[in-house]
C-alpha cells in the first residue's frame, strides 16, 4: 500500500501546479508561445515535486519505478503489436477518423516535441498510474480502477468521458498491472503521443 501522505501530497502538487499554470494561461500579457512556455514550466515543477516526494518517501521500488526487467520489455512489445494491429485495422475501415487528429499549434517545435512526446507521459503516467490508480486499487480491486481511473484520465485531457485518451488510460493501466513497472505504461504513452503527433503533423 501506498503511504497515505505519499499519495495527499502528490495529488495536491499536481492539483496546486495545475491551477498555477490555468492562472498563469488565463492572466500573464500575451506573448509568443505563451501556453508552451507555461505548461512546459508547469510539467517541470510537476515532475520535481514528484522526484523529491519520491526520494524522501523511499517509494521507487513500490512505484514500480526500479530498472525494468526483460519481462517488461516483453509486455511493453506485446501491447505495442496488439495497439498497432487495432490502429492498422481502424485505419483501412475508417481512414477518415484518422483525419480528425491534431495538436494545438503551440505543441509545434522542439519544446512541444519535447513536452508531449517526453515531459507530459511522464508527469501522467506519476500521476493517474502510479497515484490515482494505485490509490483506487487499494479500495476498490483492479477492474473499477482501471475503468475509474481511466475516465479521470479523459475528463483532465479534453473534459470528455469518452475519448481517445479513455482507451489510452485503460490501456496504460492495464500494461501497469501486469508489469507494476510504471516505466512500461510510461514507454506506451510516449509511443503514443509520438503517434499523435506524427500523424498530426504529416496532415
Amino acid at each position: 500500500m501506498l503511504p497515505s501522505r505519499f499519495i495527499l501530497m502528490g495529488v495536491m502538487i499536481y492539483i496546486v501546479l495545475e491551477l498555477v499554470g490555468s492562472i498563469c494561461l488565463q492572466y500573464i500579457p500575451s506573448l509568443q508561445n505563451k501556453e508552451q512556455i507555461v505548461i512546459t514550466v508547469m510539467r517541470l515543477c510537476e515532475l520535481l515535486g514528484f522526484i523529491f516526494l519520491i526520494k524522501q518517501f523511499g517509494m521507487v521500488e513500490s512505484l514500480g519505478l526500479s530498472k525494468p526487467t526483460t519481462q517488461d520489455v516483453r509486455i511493453f512489445a506485446t501491447i505495442s503489436s496488439i495497439c498497432l494491429l487495432i490502429v492498422a485495422v481502424l485505419y483501412g475501415v475508417q481512414q477518415q477518423w484518422f483525419q480528425l487528429i491534431k495538436t494545438p499549434e503551440w505543441l509545434y517545435g522542439i519544446i512541444g516535441l519535447f513536452l508531449m512526446v517526453v515531459l507530459a507521459p511522464v508527469v501522467e503516467e506519476l500521476v493517474f498510474r502510479g497515484l490515482v490508480y494505485r490509490m483506487l486499487r487499494e479500495q476498490w480491486g483492479v477492474a473499477v480502477s482501471i475503468v475509474v481511473s481511466a475516465l479521470f484520465f479523459s475528463l483532465l485531457h479534453h473534459g470528455l468521458i469518452i475519448s481517445p485518451q479513455f482507451a489510452g488510460g485503460i490501456i496504460f493501466a492495464l500494461a501497469y498491472e501486469w508489469s507494476r513497472s510504471l516505466w512500461v505504461s510510461i514507454a506506451l504513452h510516449m509511443g503514443a503521443n509520438s503517434a499523435v503527433y506524427v500523424l498530426a503533423m504529416l496532415r
